[in-house]
């Protein structure tokens, strides 16, 4: 029998996706879902088909993602003081995320394998910006409140086929990750009114993923 590290199968690839995001504000501010036009990845894999029982079906990644996510919301209880106070502000932000997945690969028909996906990722929040009207002005601006958090933490889950060619994976998957941490700090103020803010996304993804070792 050849050693464990003579047995591990290393791959490198890319992986693009698109889907929808929202932020659960508590109490509500009459927020809703906005698109999430791009989520692109770097991903390195590990796994090690000879193992034994389960584990062989087993994949460890780690990735490197860009994206971006958008919601809208009032804005009253937010910025009360502000000259927007009481309109309908449409957000998005640029993130850099490093999620940890763990991803089983289990056969189902000659090269086609059904995955099953655990994630655990970090998010820091590279630009923030919104869209409202004001009278028959459309103001678009950058924002940054002093109680945002601009980092985030969470878990998900999701499911995907995959298609094994050679020493190439092509593989279509769907993600559903929230957070475990507040997007906006809770404070309770009459200026900054806010409680709970807790960031969720859907994403669909397809991955090329090539055996380098």
């Amino acid at each position: 029998m050849g050693s464990a590290s003579a047995r591990a199968e290393i791959y490198l690839g890319a992986r693009y996706g698109a889907g929808l995001s929202m932020i659960y504000f508590t109490p509500h501010q009459n927020e809703k879902r906005g698109i999430t036009p791009l989520n692109a990845a770097l991903a390195f894999r590990y796994c090690n088909s000879e193992a034994q029982d389960y584990e062989r079906y087993m994949n460890l990644m780690v990735e490197l993602a860009y994206g971006m996510r958008g919601y809208s919301m009032d804005t009253r209880p937010i910025a009360s003081s502000d000259t927007a106070a009481g309109a309908t502000a449409t957000r998005r932000s640029h993130v850099l995320e490093l999620p940890l997945v763990m991803q089983a690969h289990i056969p189902v028909y000659k090269n086609f394998k059904l995955l099953i996906t655990g994630v655990a990722y970090g998010a820091y929040y590279l630009k923030n910006t919104q869209k409202y009207s004001v009278g028959e002005r459309q103001v678009k601006e950058t924002f940054s409140y002093d109680n945002f958090n601009g980092f985030e933490y969470g878990v998900g889950g999701g499911l995907g086929v995959g298609l094994s060619m050679d020493k190439t994976d092509f593989i279509l998957d769907a993600r559903y990750t929230a957070s475990m941490s507040y997007l906006y700090k809770p404070v309770a103020s009459q200026a900054r009114f806010l409680y709970e803010s807790m960031p969720m996304q859907v994403v669909i993804s397809f991955s090329v993923m090539r055996k380098i070792w």
